[in-house]
């Protein structure tokens, strides 16, 4: 049988095989963004994209998607507790595109660059010579919050860390395209106010754009801990449940790990964004123990990463 794709295992693959890449860099494949340190300075780096049909449905307002595609790194950088510089963006545009359609496309980009901060200062465009999708990618530059606080990664959770989420999540991308991954607020202001009122409290952080369960999946084996989530503690969108919440995706908002004996801000930020403490991490059994647990009724279930439980034992 031929082997199953799946985005996560080409993803370890780049990880495992970044090697050599110099002492400039401090970290590389495998958290939001790669840290560099230029003779003193450090500098973060990434890129994420759009694709017509995956992050967007065909028809989307072109400014909308020019927007998400930079909102998309913004949380990145959020989820590093960083600070955005600038950017550069590259598209591929379908043949048939119309000029006043790709126009707009360019001034969502550059009004959400310059709303945070993060400037257009180059790119590339392309044309498919036959039929082929939309596609734009942003690369974002972004520095520290100040000297004295580091980017935060998601490797560095421990075990008893509580587990806590901005916001509430669940259908963020609905199935006619609309919805709430077009228009998020990163969550800049409330990862500052987290570095502020936590320092070294806060162990581990990242964005939430694939999914919890995918994502805490992510956050478990860079820490190499094992994360149990709560499910009736899940704060869910108005008409999602406890499995849209884990499975559903482009949420965008931040999950972070902090010291037993830190206490969380219930509320973050201007925006006053709540907080709510969802899991919590603990050493791995043994290595071949599910990197996520899911606690239902009182109930440890294997979590996967779509949110699927399996392989049930009682909690107590």
């Amino acid at each position: 049988m031929p082997e199953v794709f799946r985005e996560d295992d080409l993803l370890a693959y780049i990880r495992d095989t970044a090697r050599a890449l110099g002492p400039h860099v401090k970290t590389g494949p495998g958290d939001d963004l790669a840290v560099l340190d230029l003779q003193g300075r450090t500098m973060l780096v990434g890129v994420d994209q759009v694709v017509e049909g995956v992050h967007f449905v065909k028809g989307t307002d072109p400014e909308l998607v020019g927007r998400k595609a930079v909102t998309r790194n913004i949380s990145d950088v959020a989820a590093m507790a960083a600070r955005p510089v600038a950017c550069v963006a590259a598209c591929t545009l379908p043949a048939d595109v119309d000029p006043g359609y790709a126009r707009r496309l360019v001034d969502g980009v550059r009004r959400t660059a310059i709303q945070f901060n993060a400037p257009l200062v180059g790119g590339d465009t392309g044309i498919h010579r036959g039929h082929g999708p939309l596609m734009l990618s942003v690369t974002i530059l972004a520095e520290p919050i100040s000297p004295v606080h580091p980017p935060v990664l998601r490797s560095g959770g421990k075990a008893d860390d509580r587990l806590h989420v901005t916001g509430s999540l669940g259908g963020s991308l609905r199935p006619d395209g609309s919805g709430h991954h077009l228009d998020f607020e990163p969550r800049l202001d409330e990862a500052e106010a987290l570095v502020s009122s936590l320092g070294a409290g806060l162990h581990a952080m990242m964005d939430l754009s694939d999914g919890l369960a995918q994502d805490a999946w992510r956050m478990a084996v860079a820490s190499h801990v094992q994360i149990v989530i709560d499910v009736a503690a899940l704060p869910c969108n108005a008409g999602c449940g406890w499995h849209e919440a884990v499975s559903d995706g482009e949420d965008y908002e931040l999950l972070f790990a902090v010291a037993a004996s830190t206490t969380v801000p219930k509320t973050l930020g201007r925006q006053r964004t709540k907080t709510t403490q969802i899991g919590l991490m603990r050493p791995m059994p043994n290595p071949d123990a599910p990197r996520v647990i899911g606690l239902l009724d009182d109930v440890e279930l294997a979590m996967d990463r779509f949110g699927r439980f399996h392989e049930a034992r009682s909690a107590r």
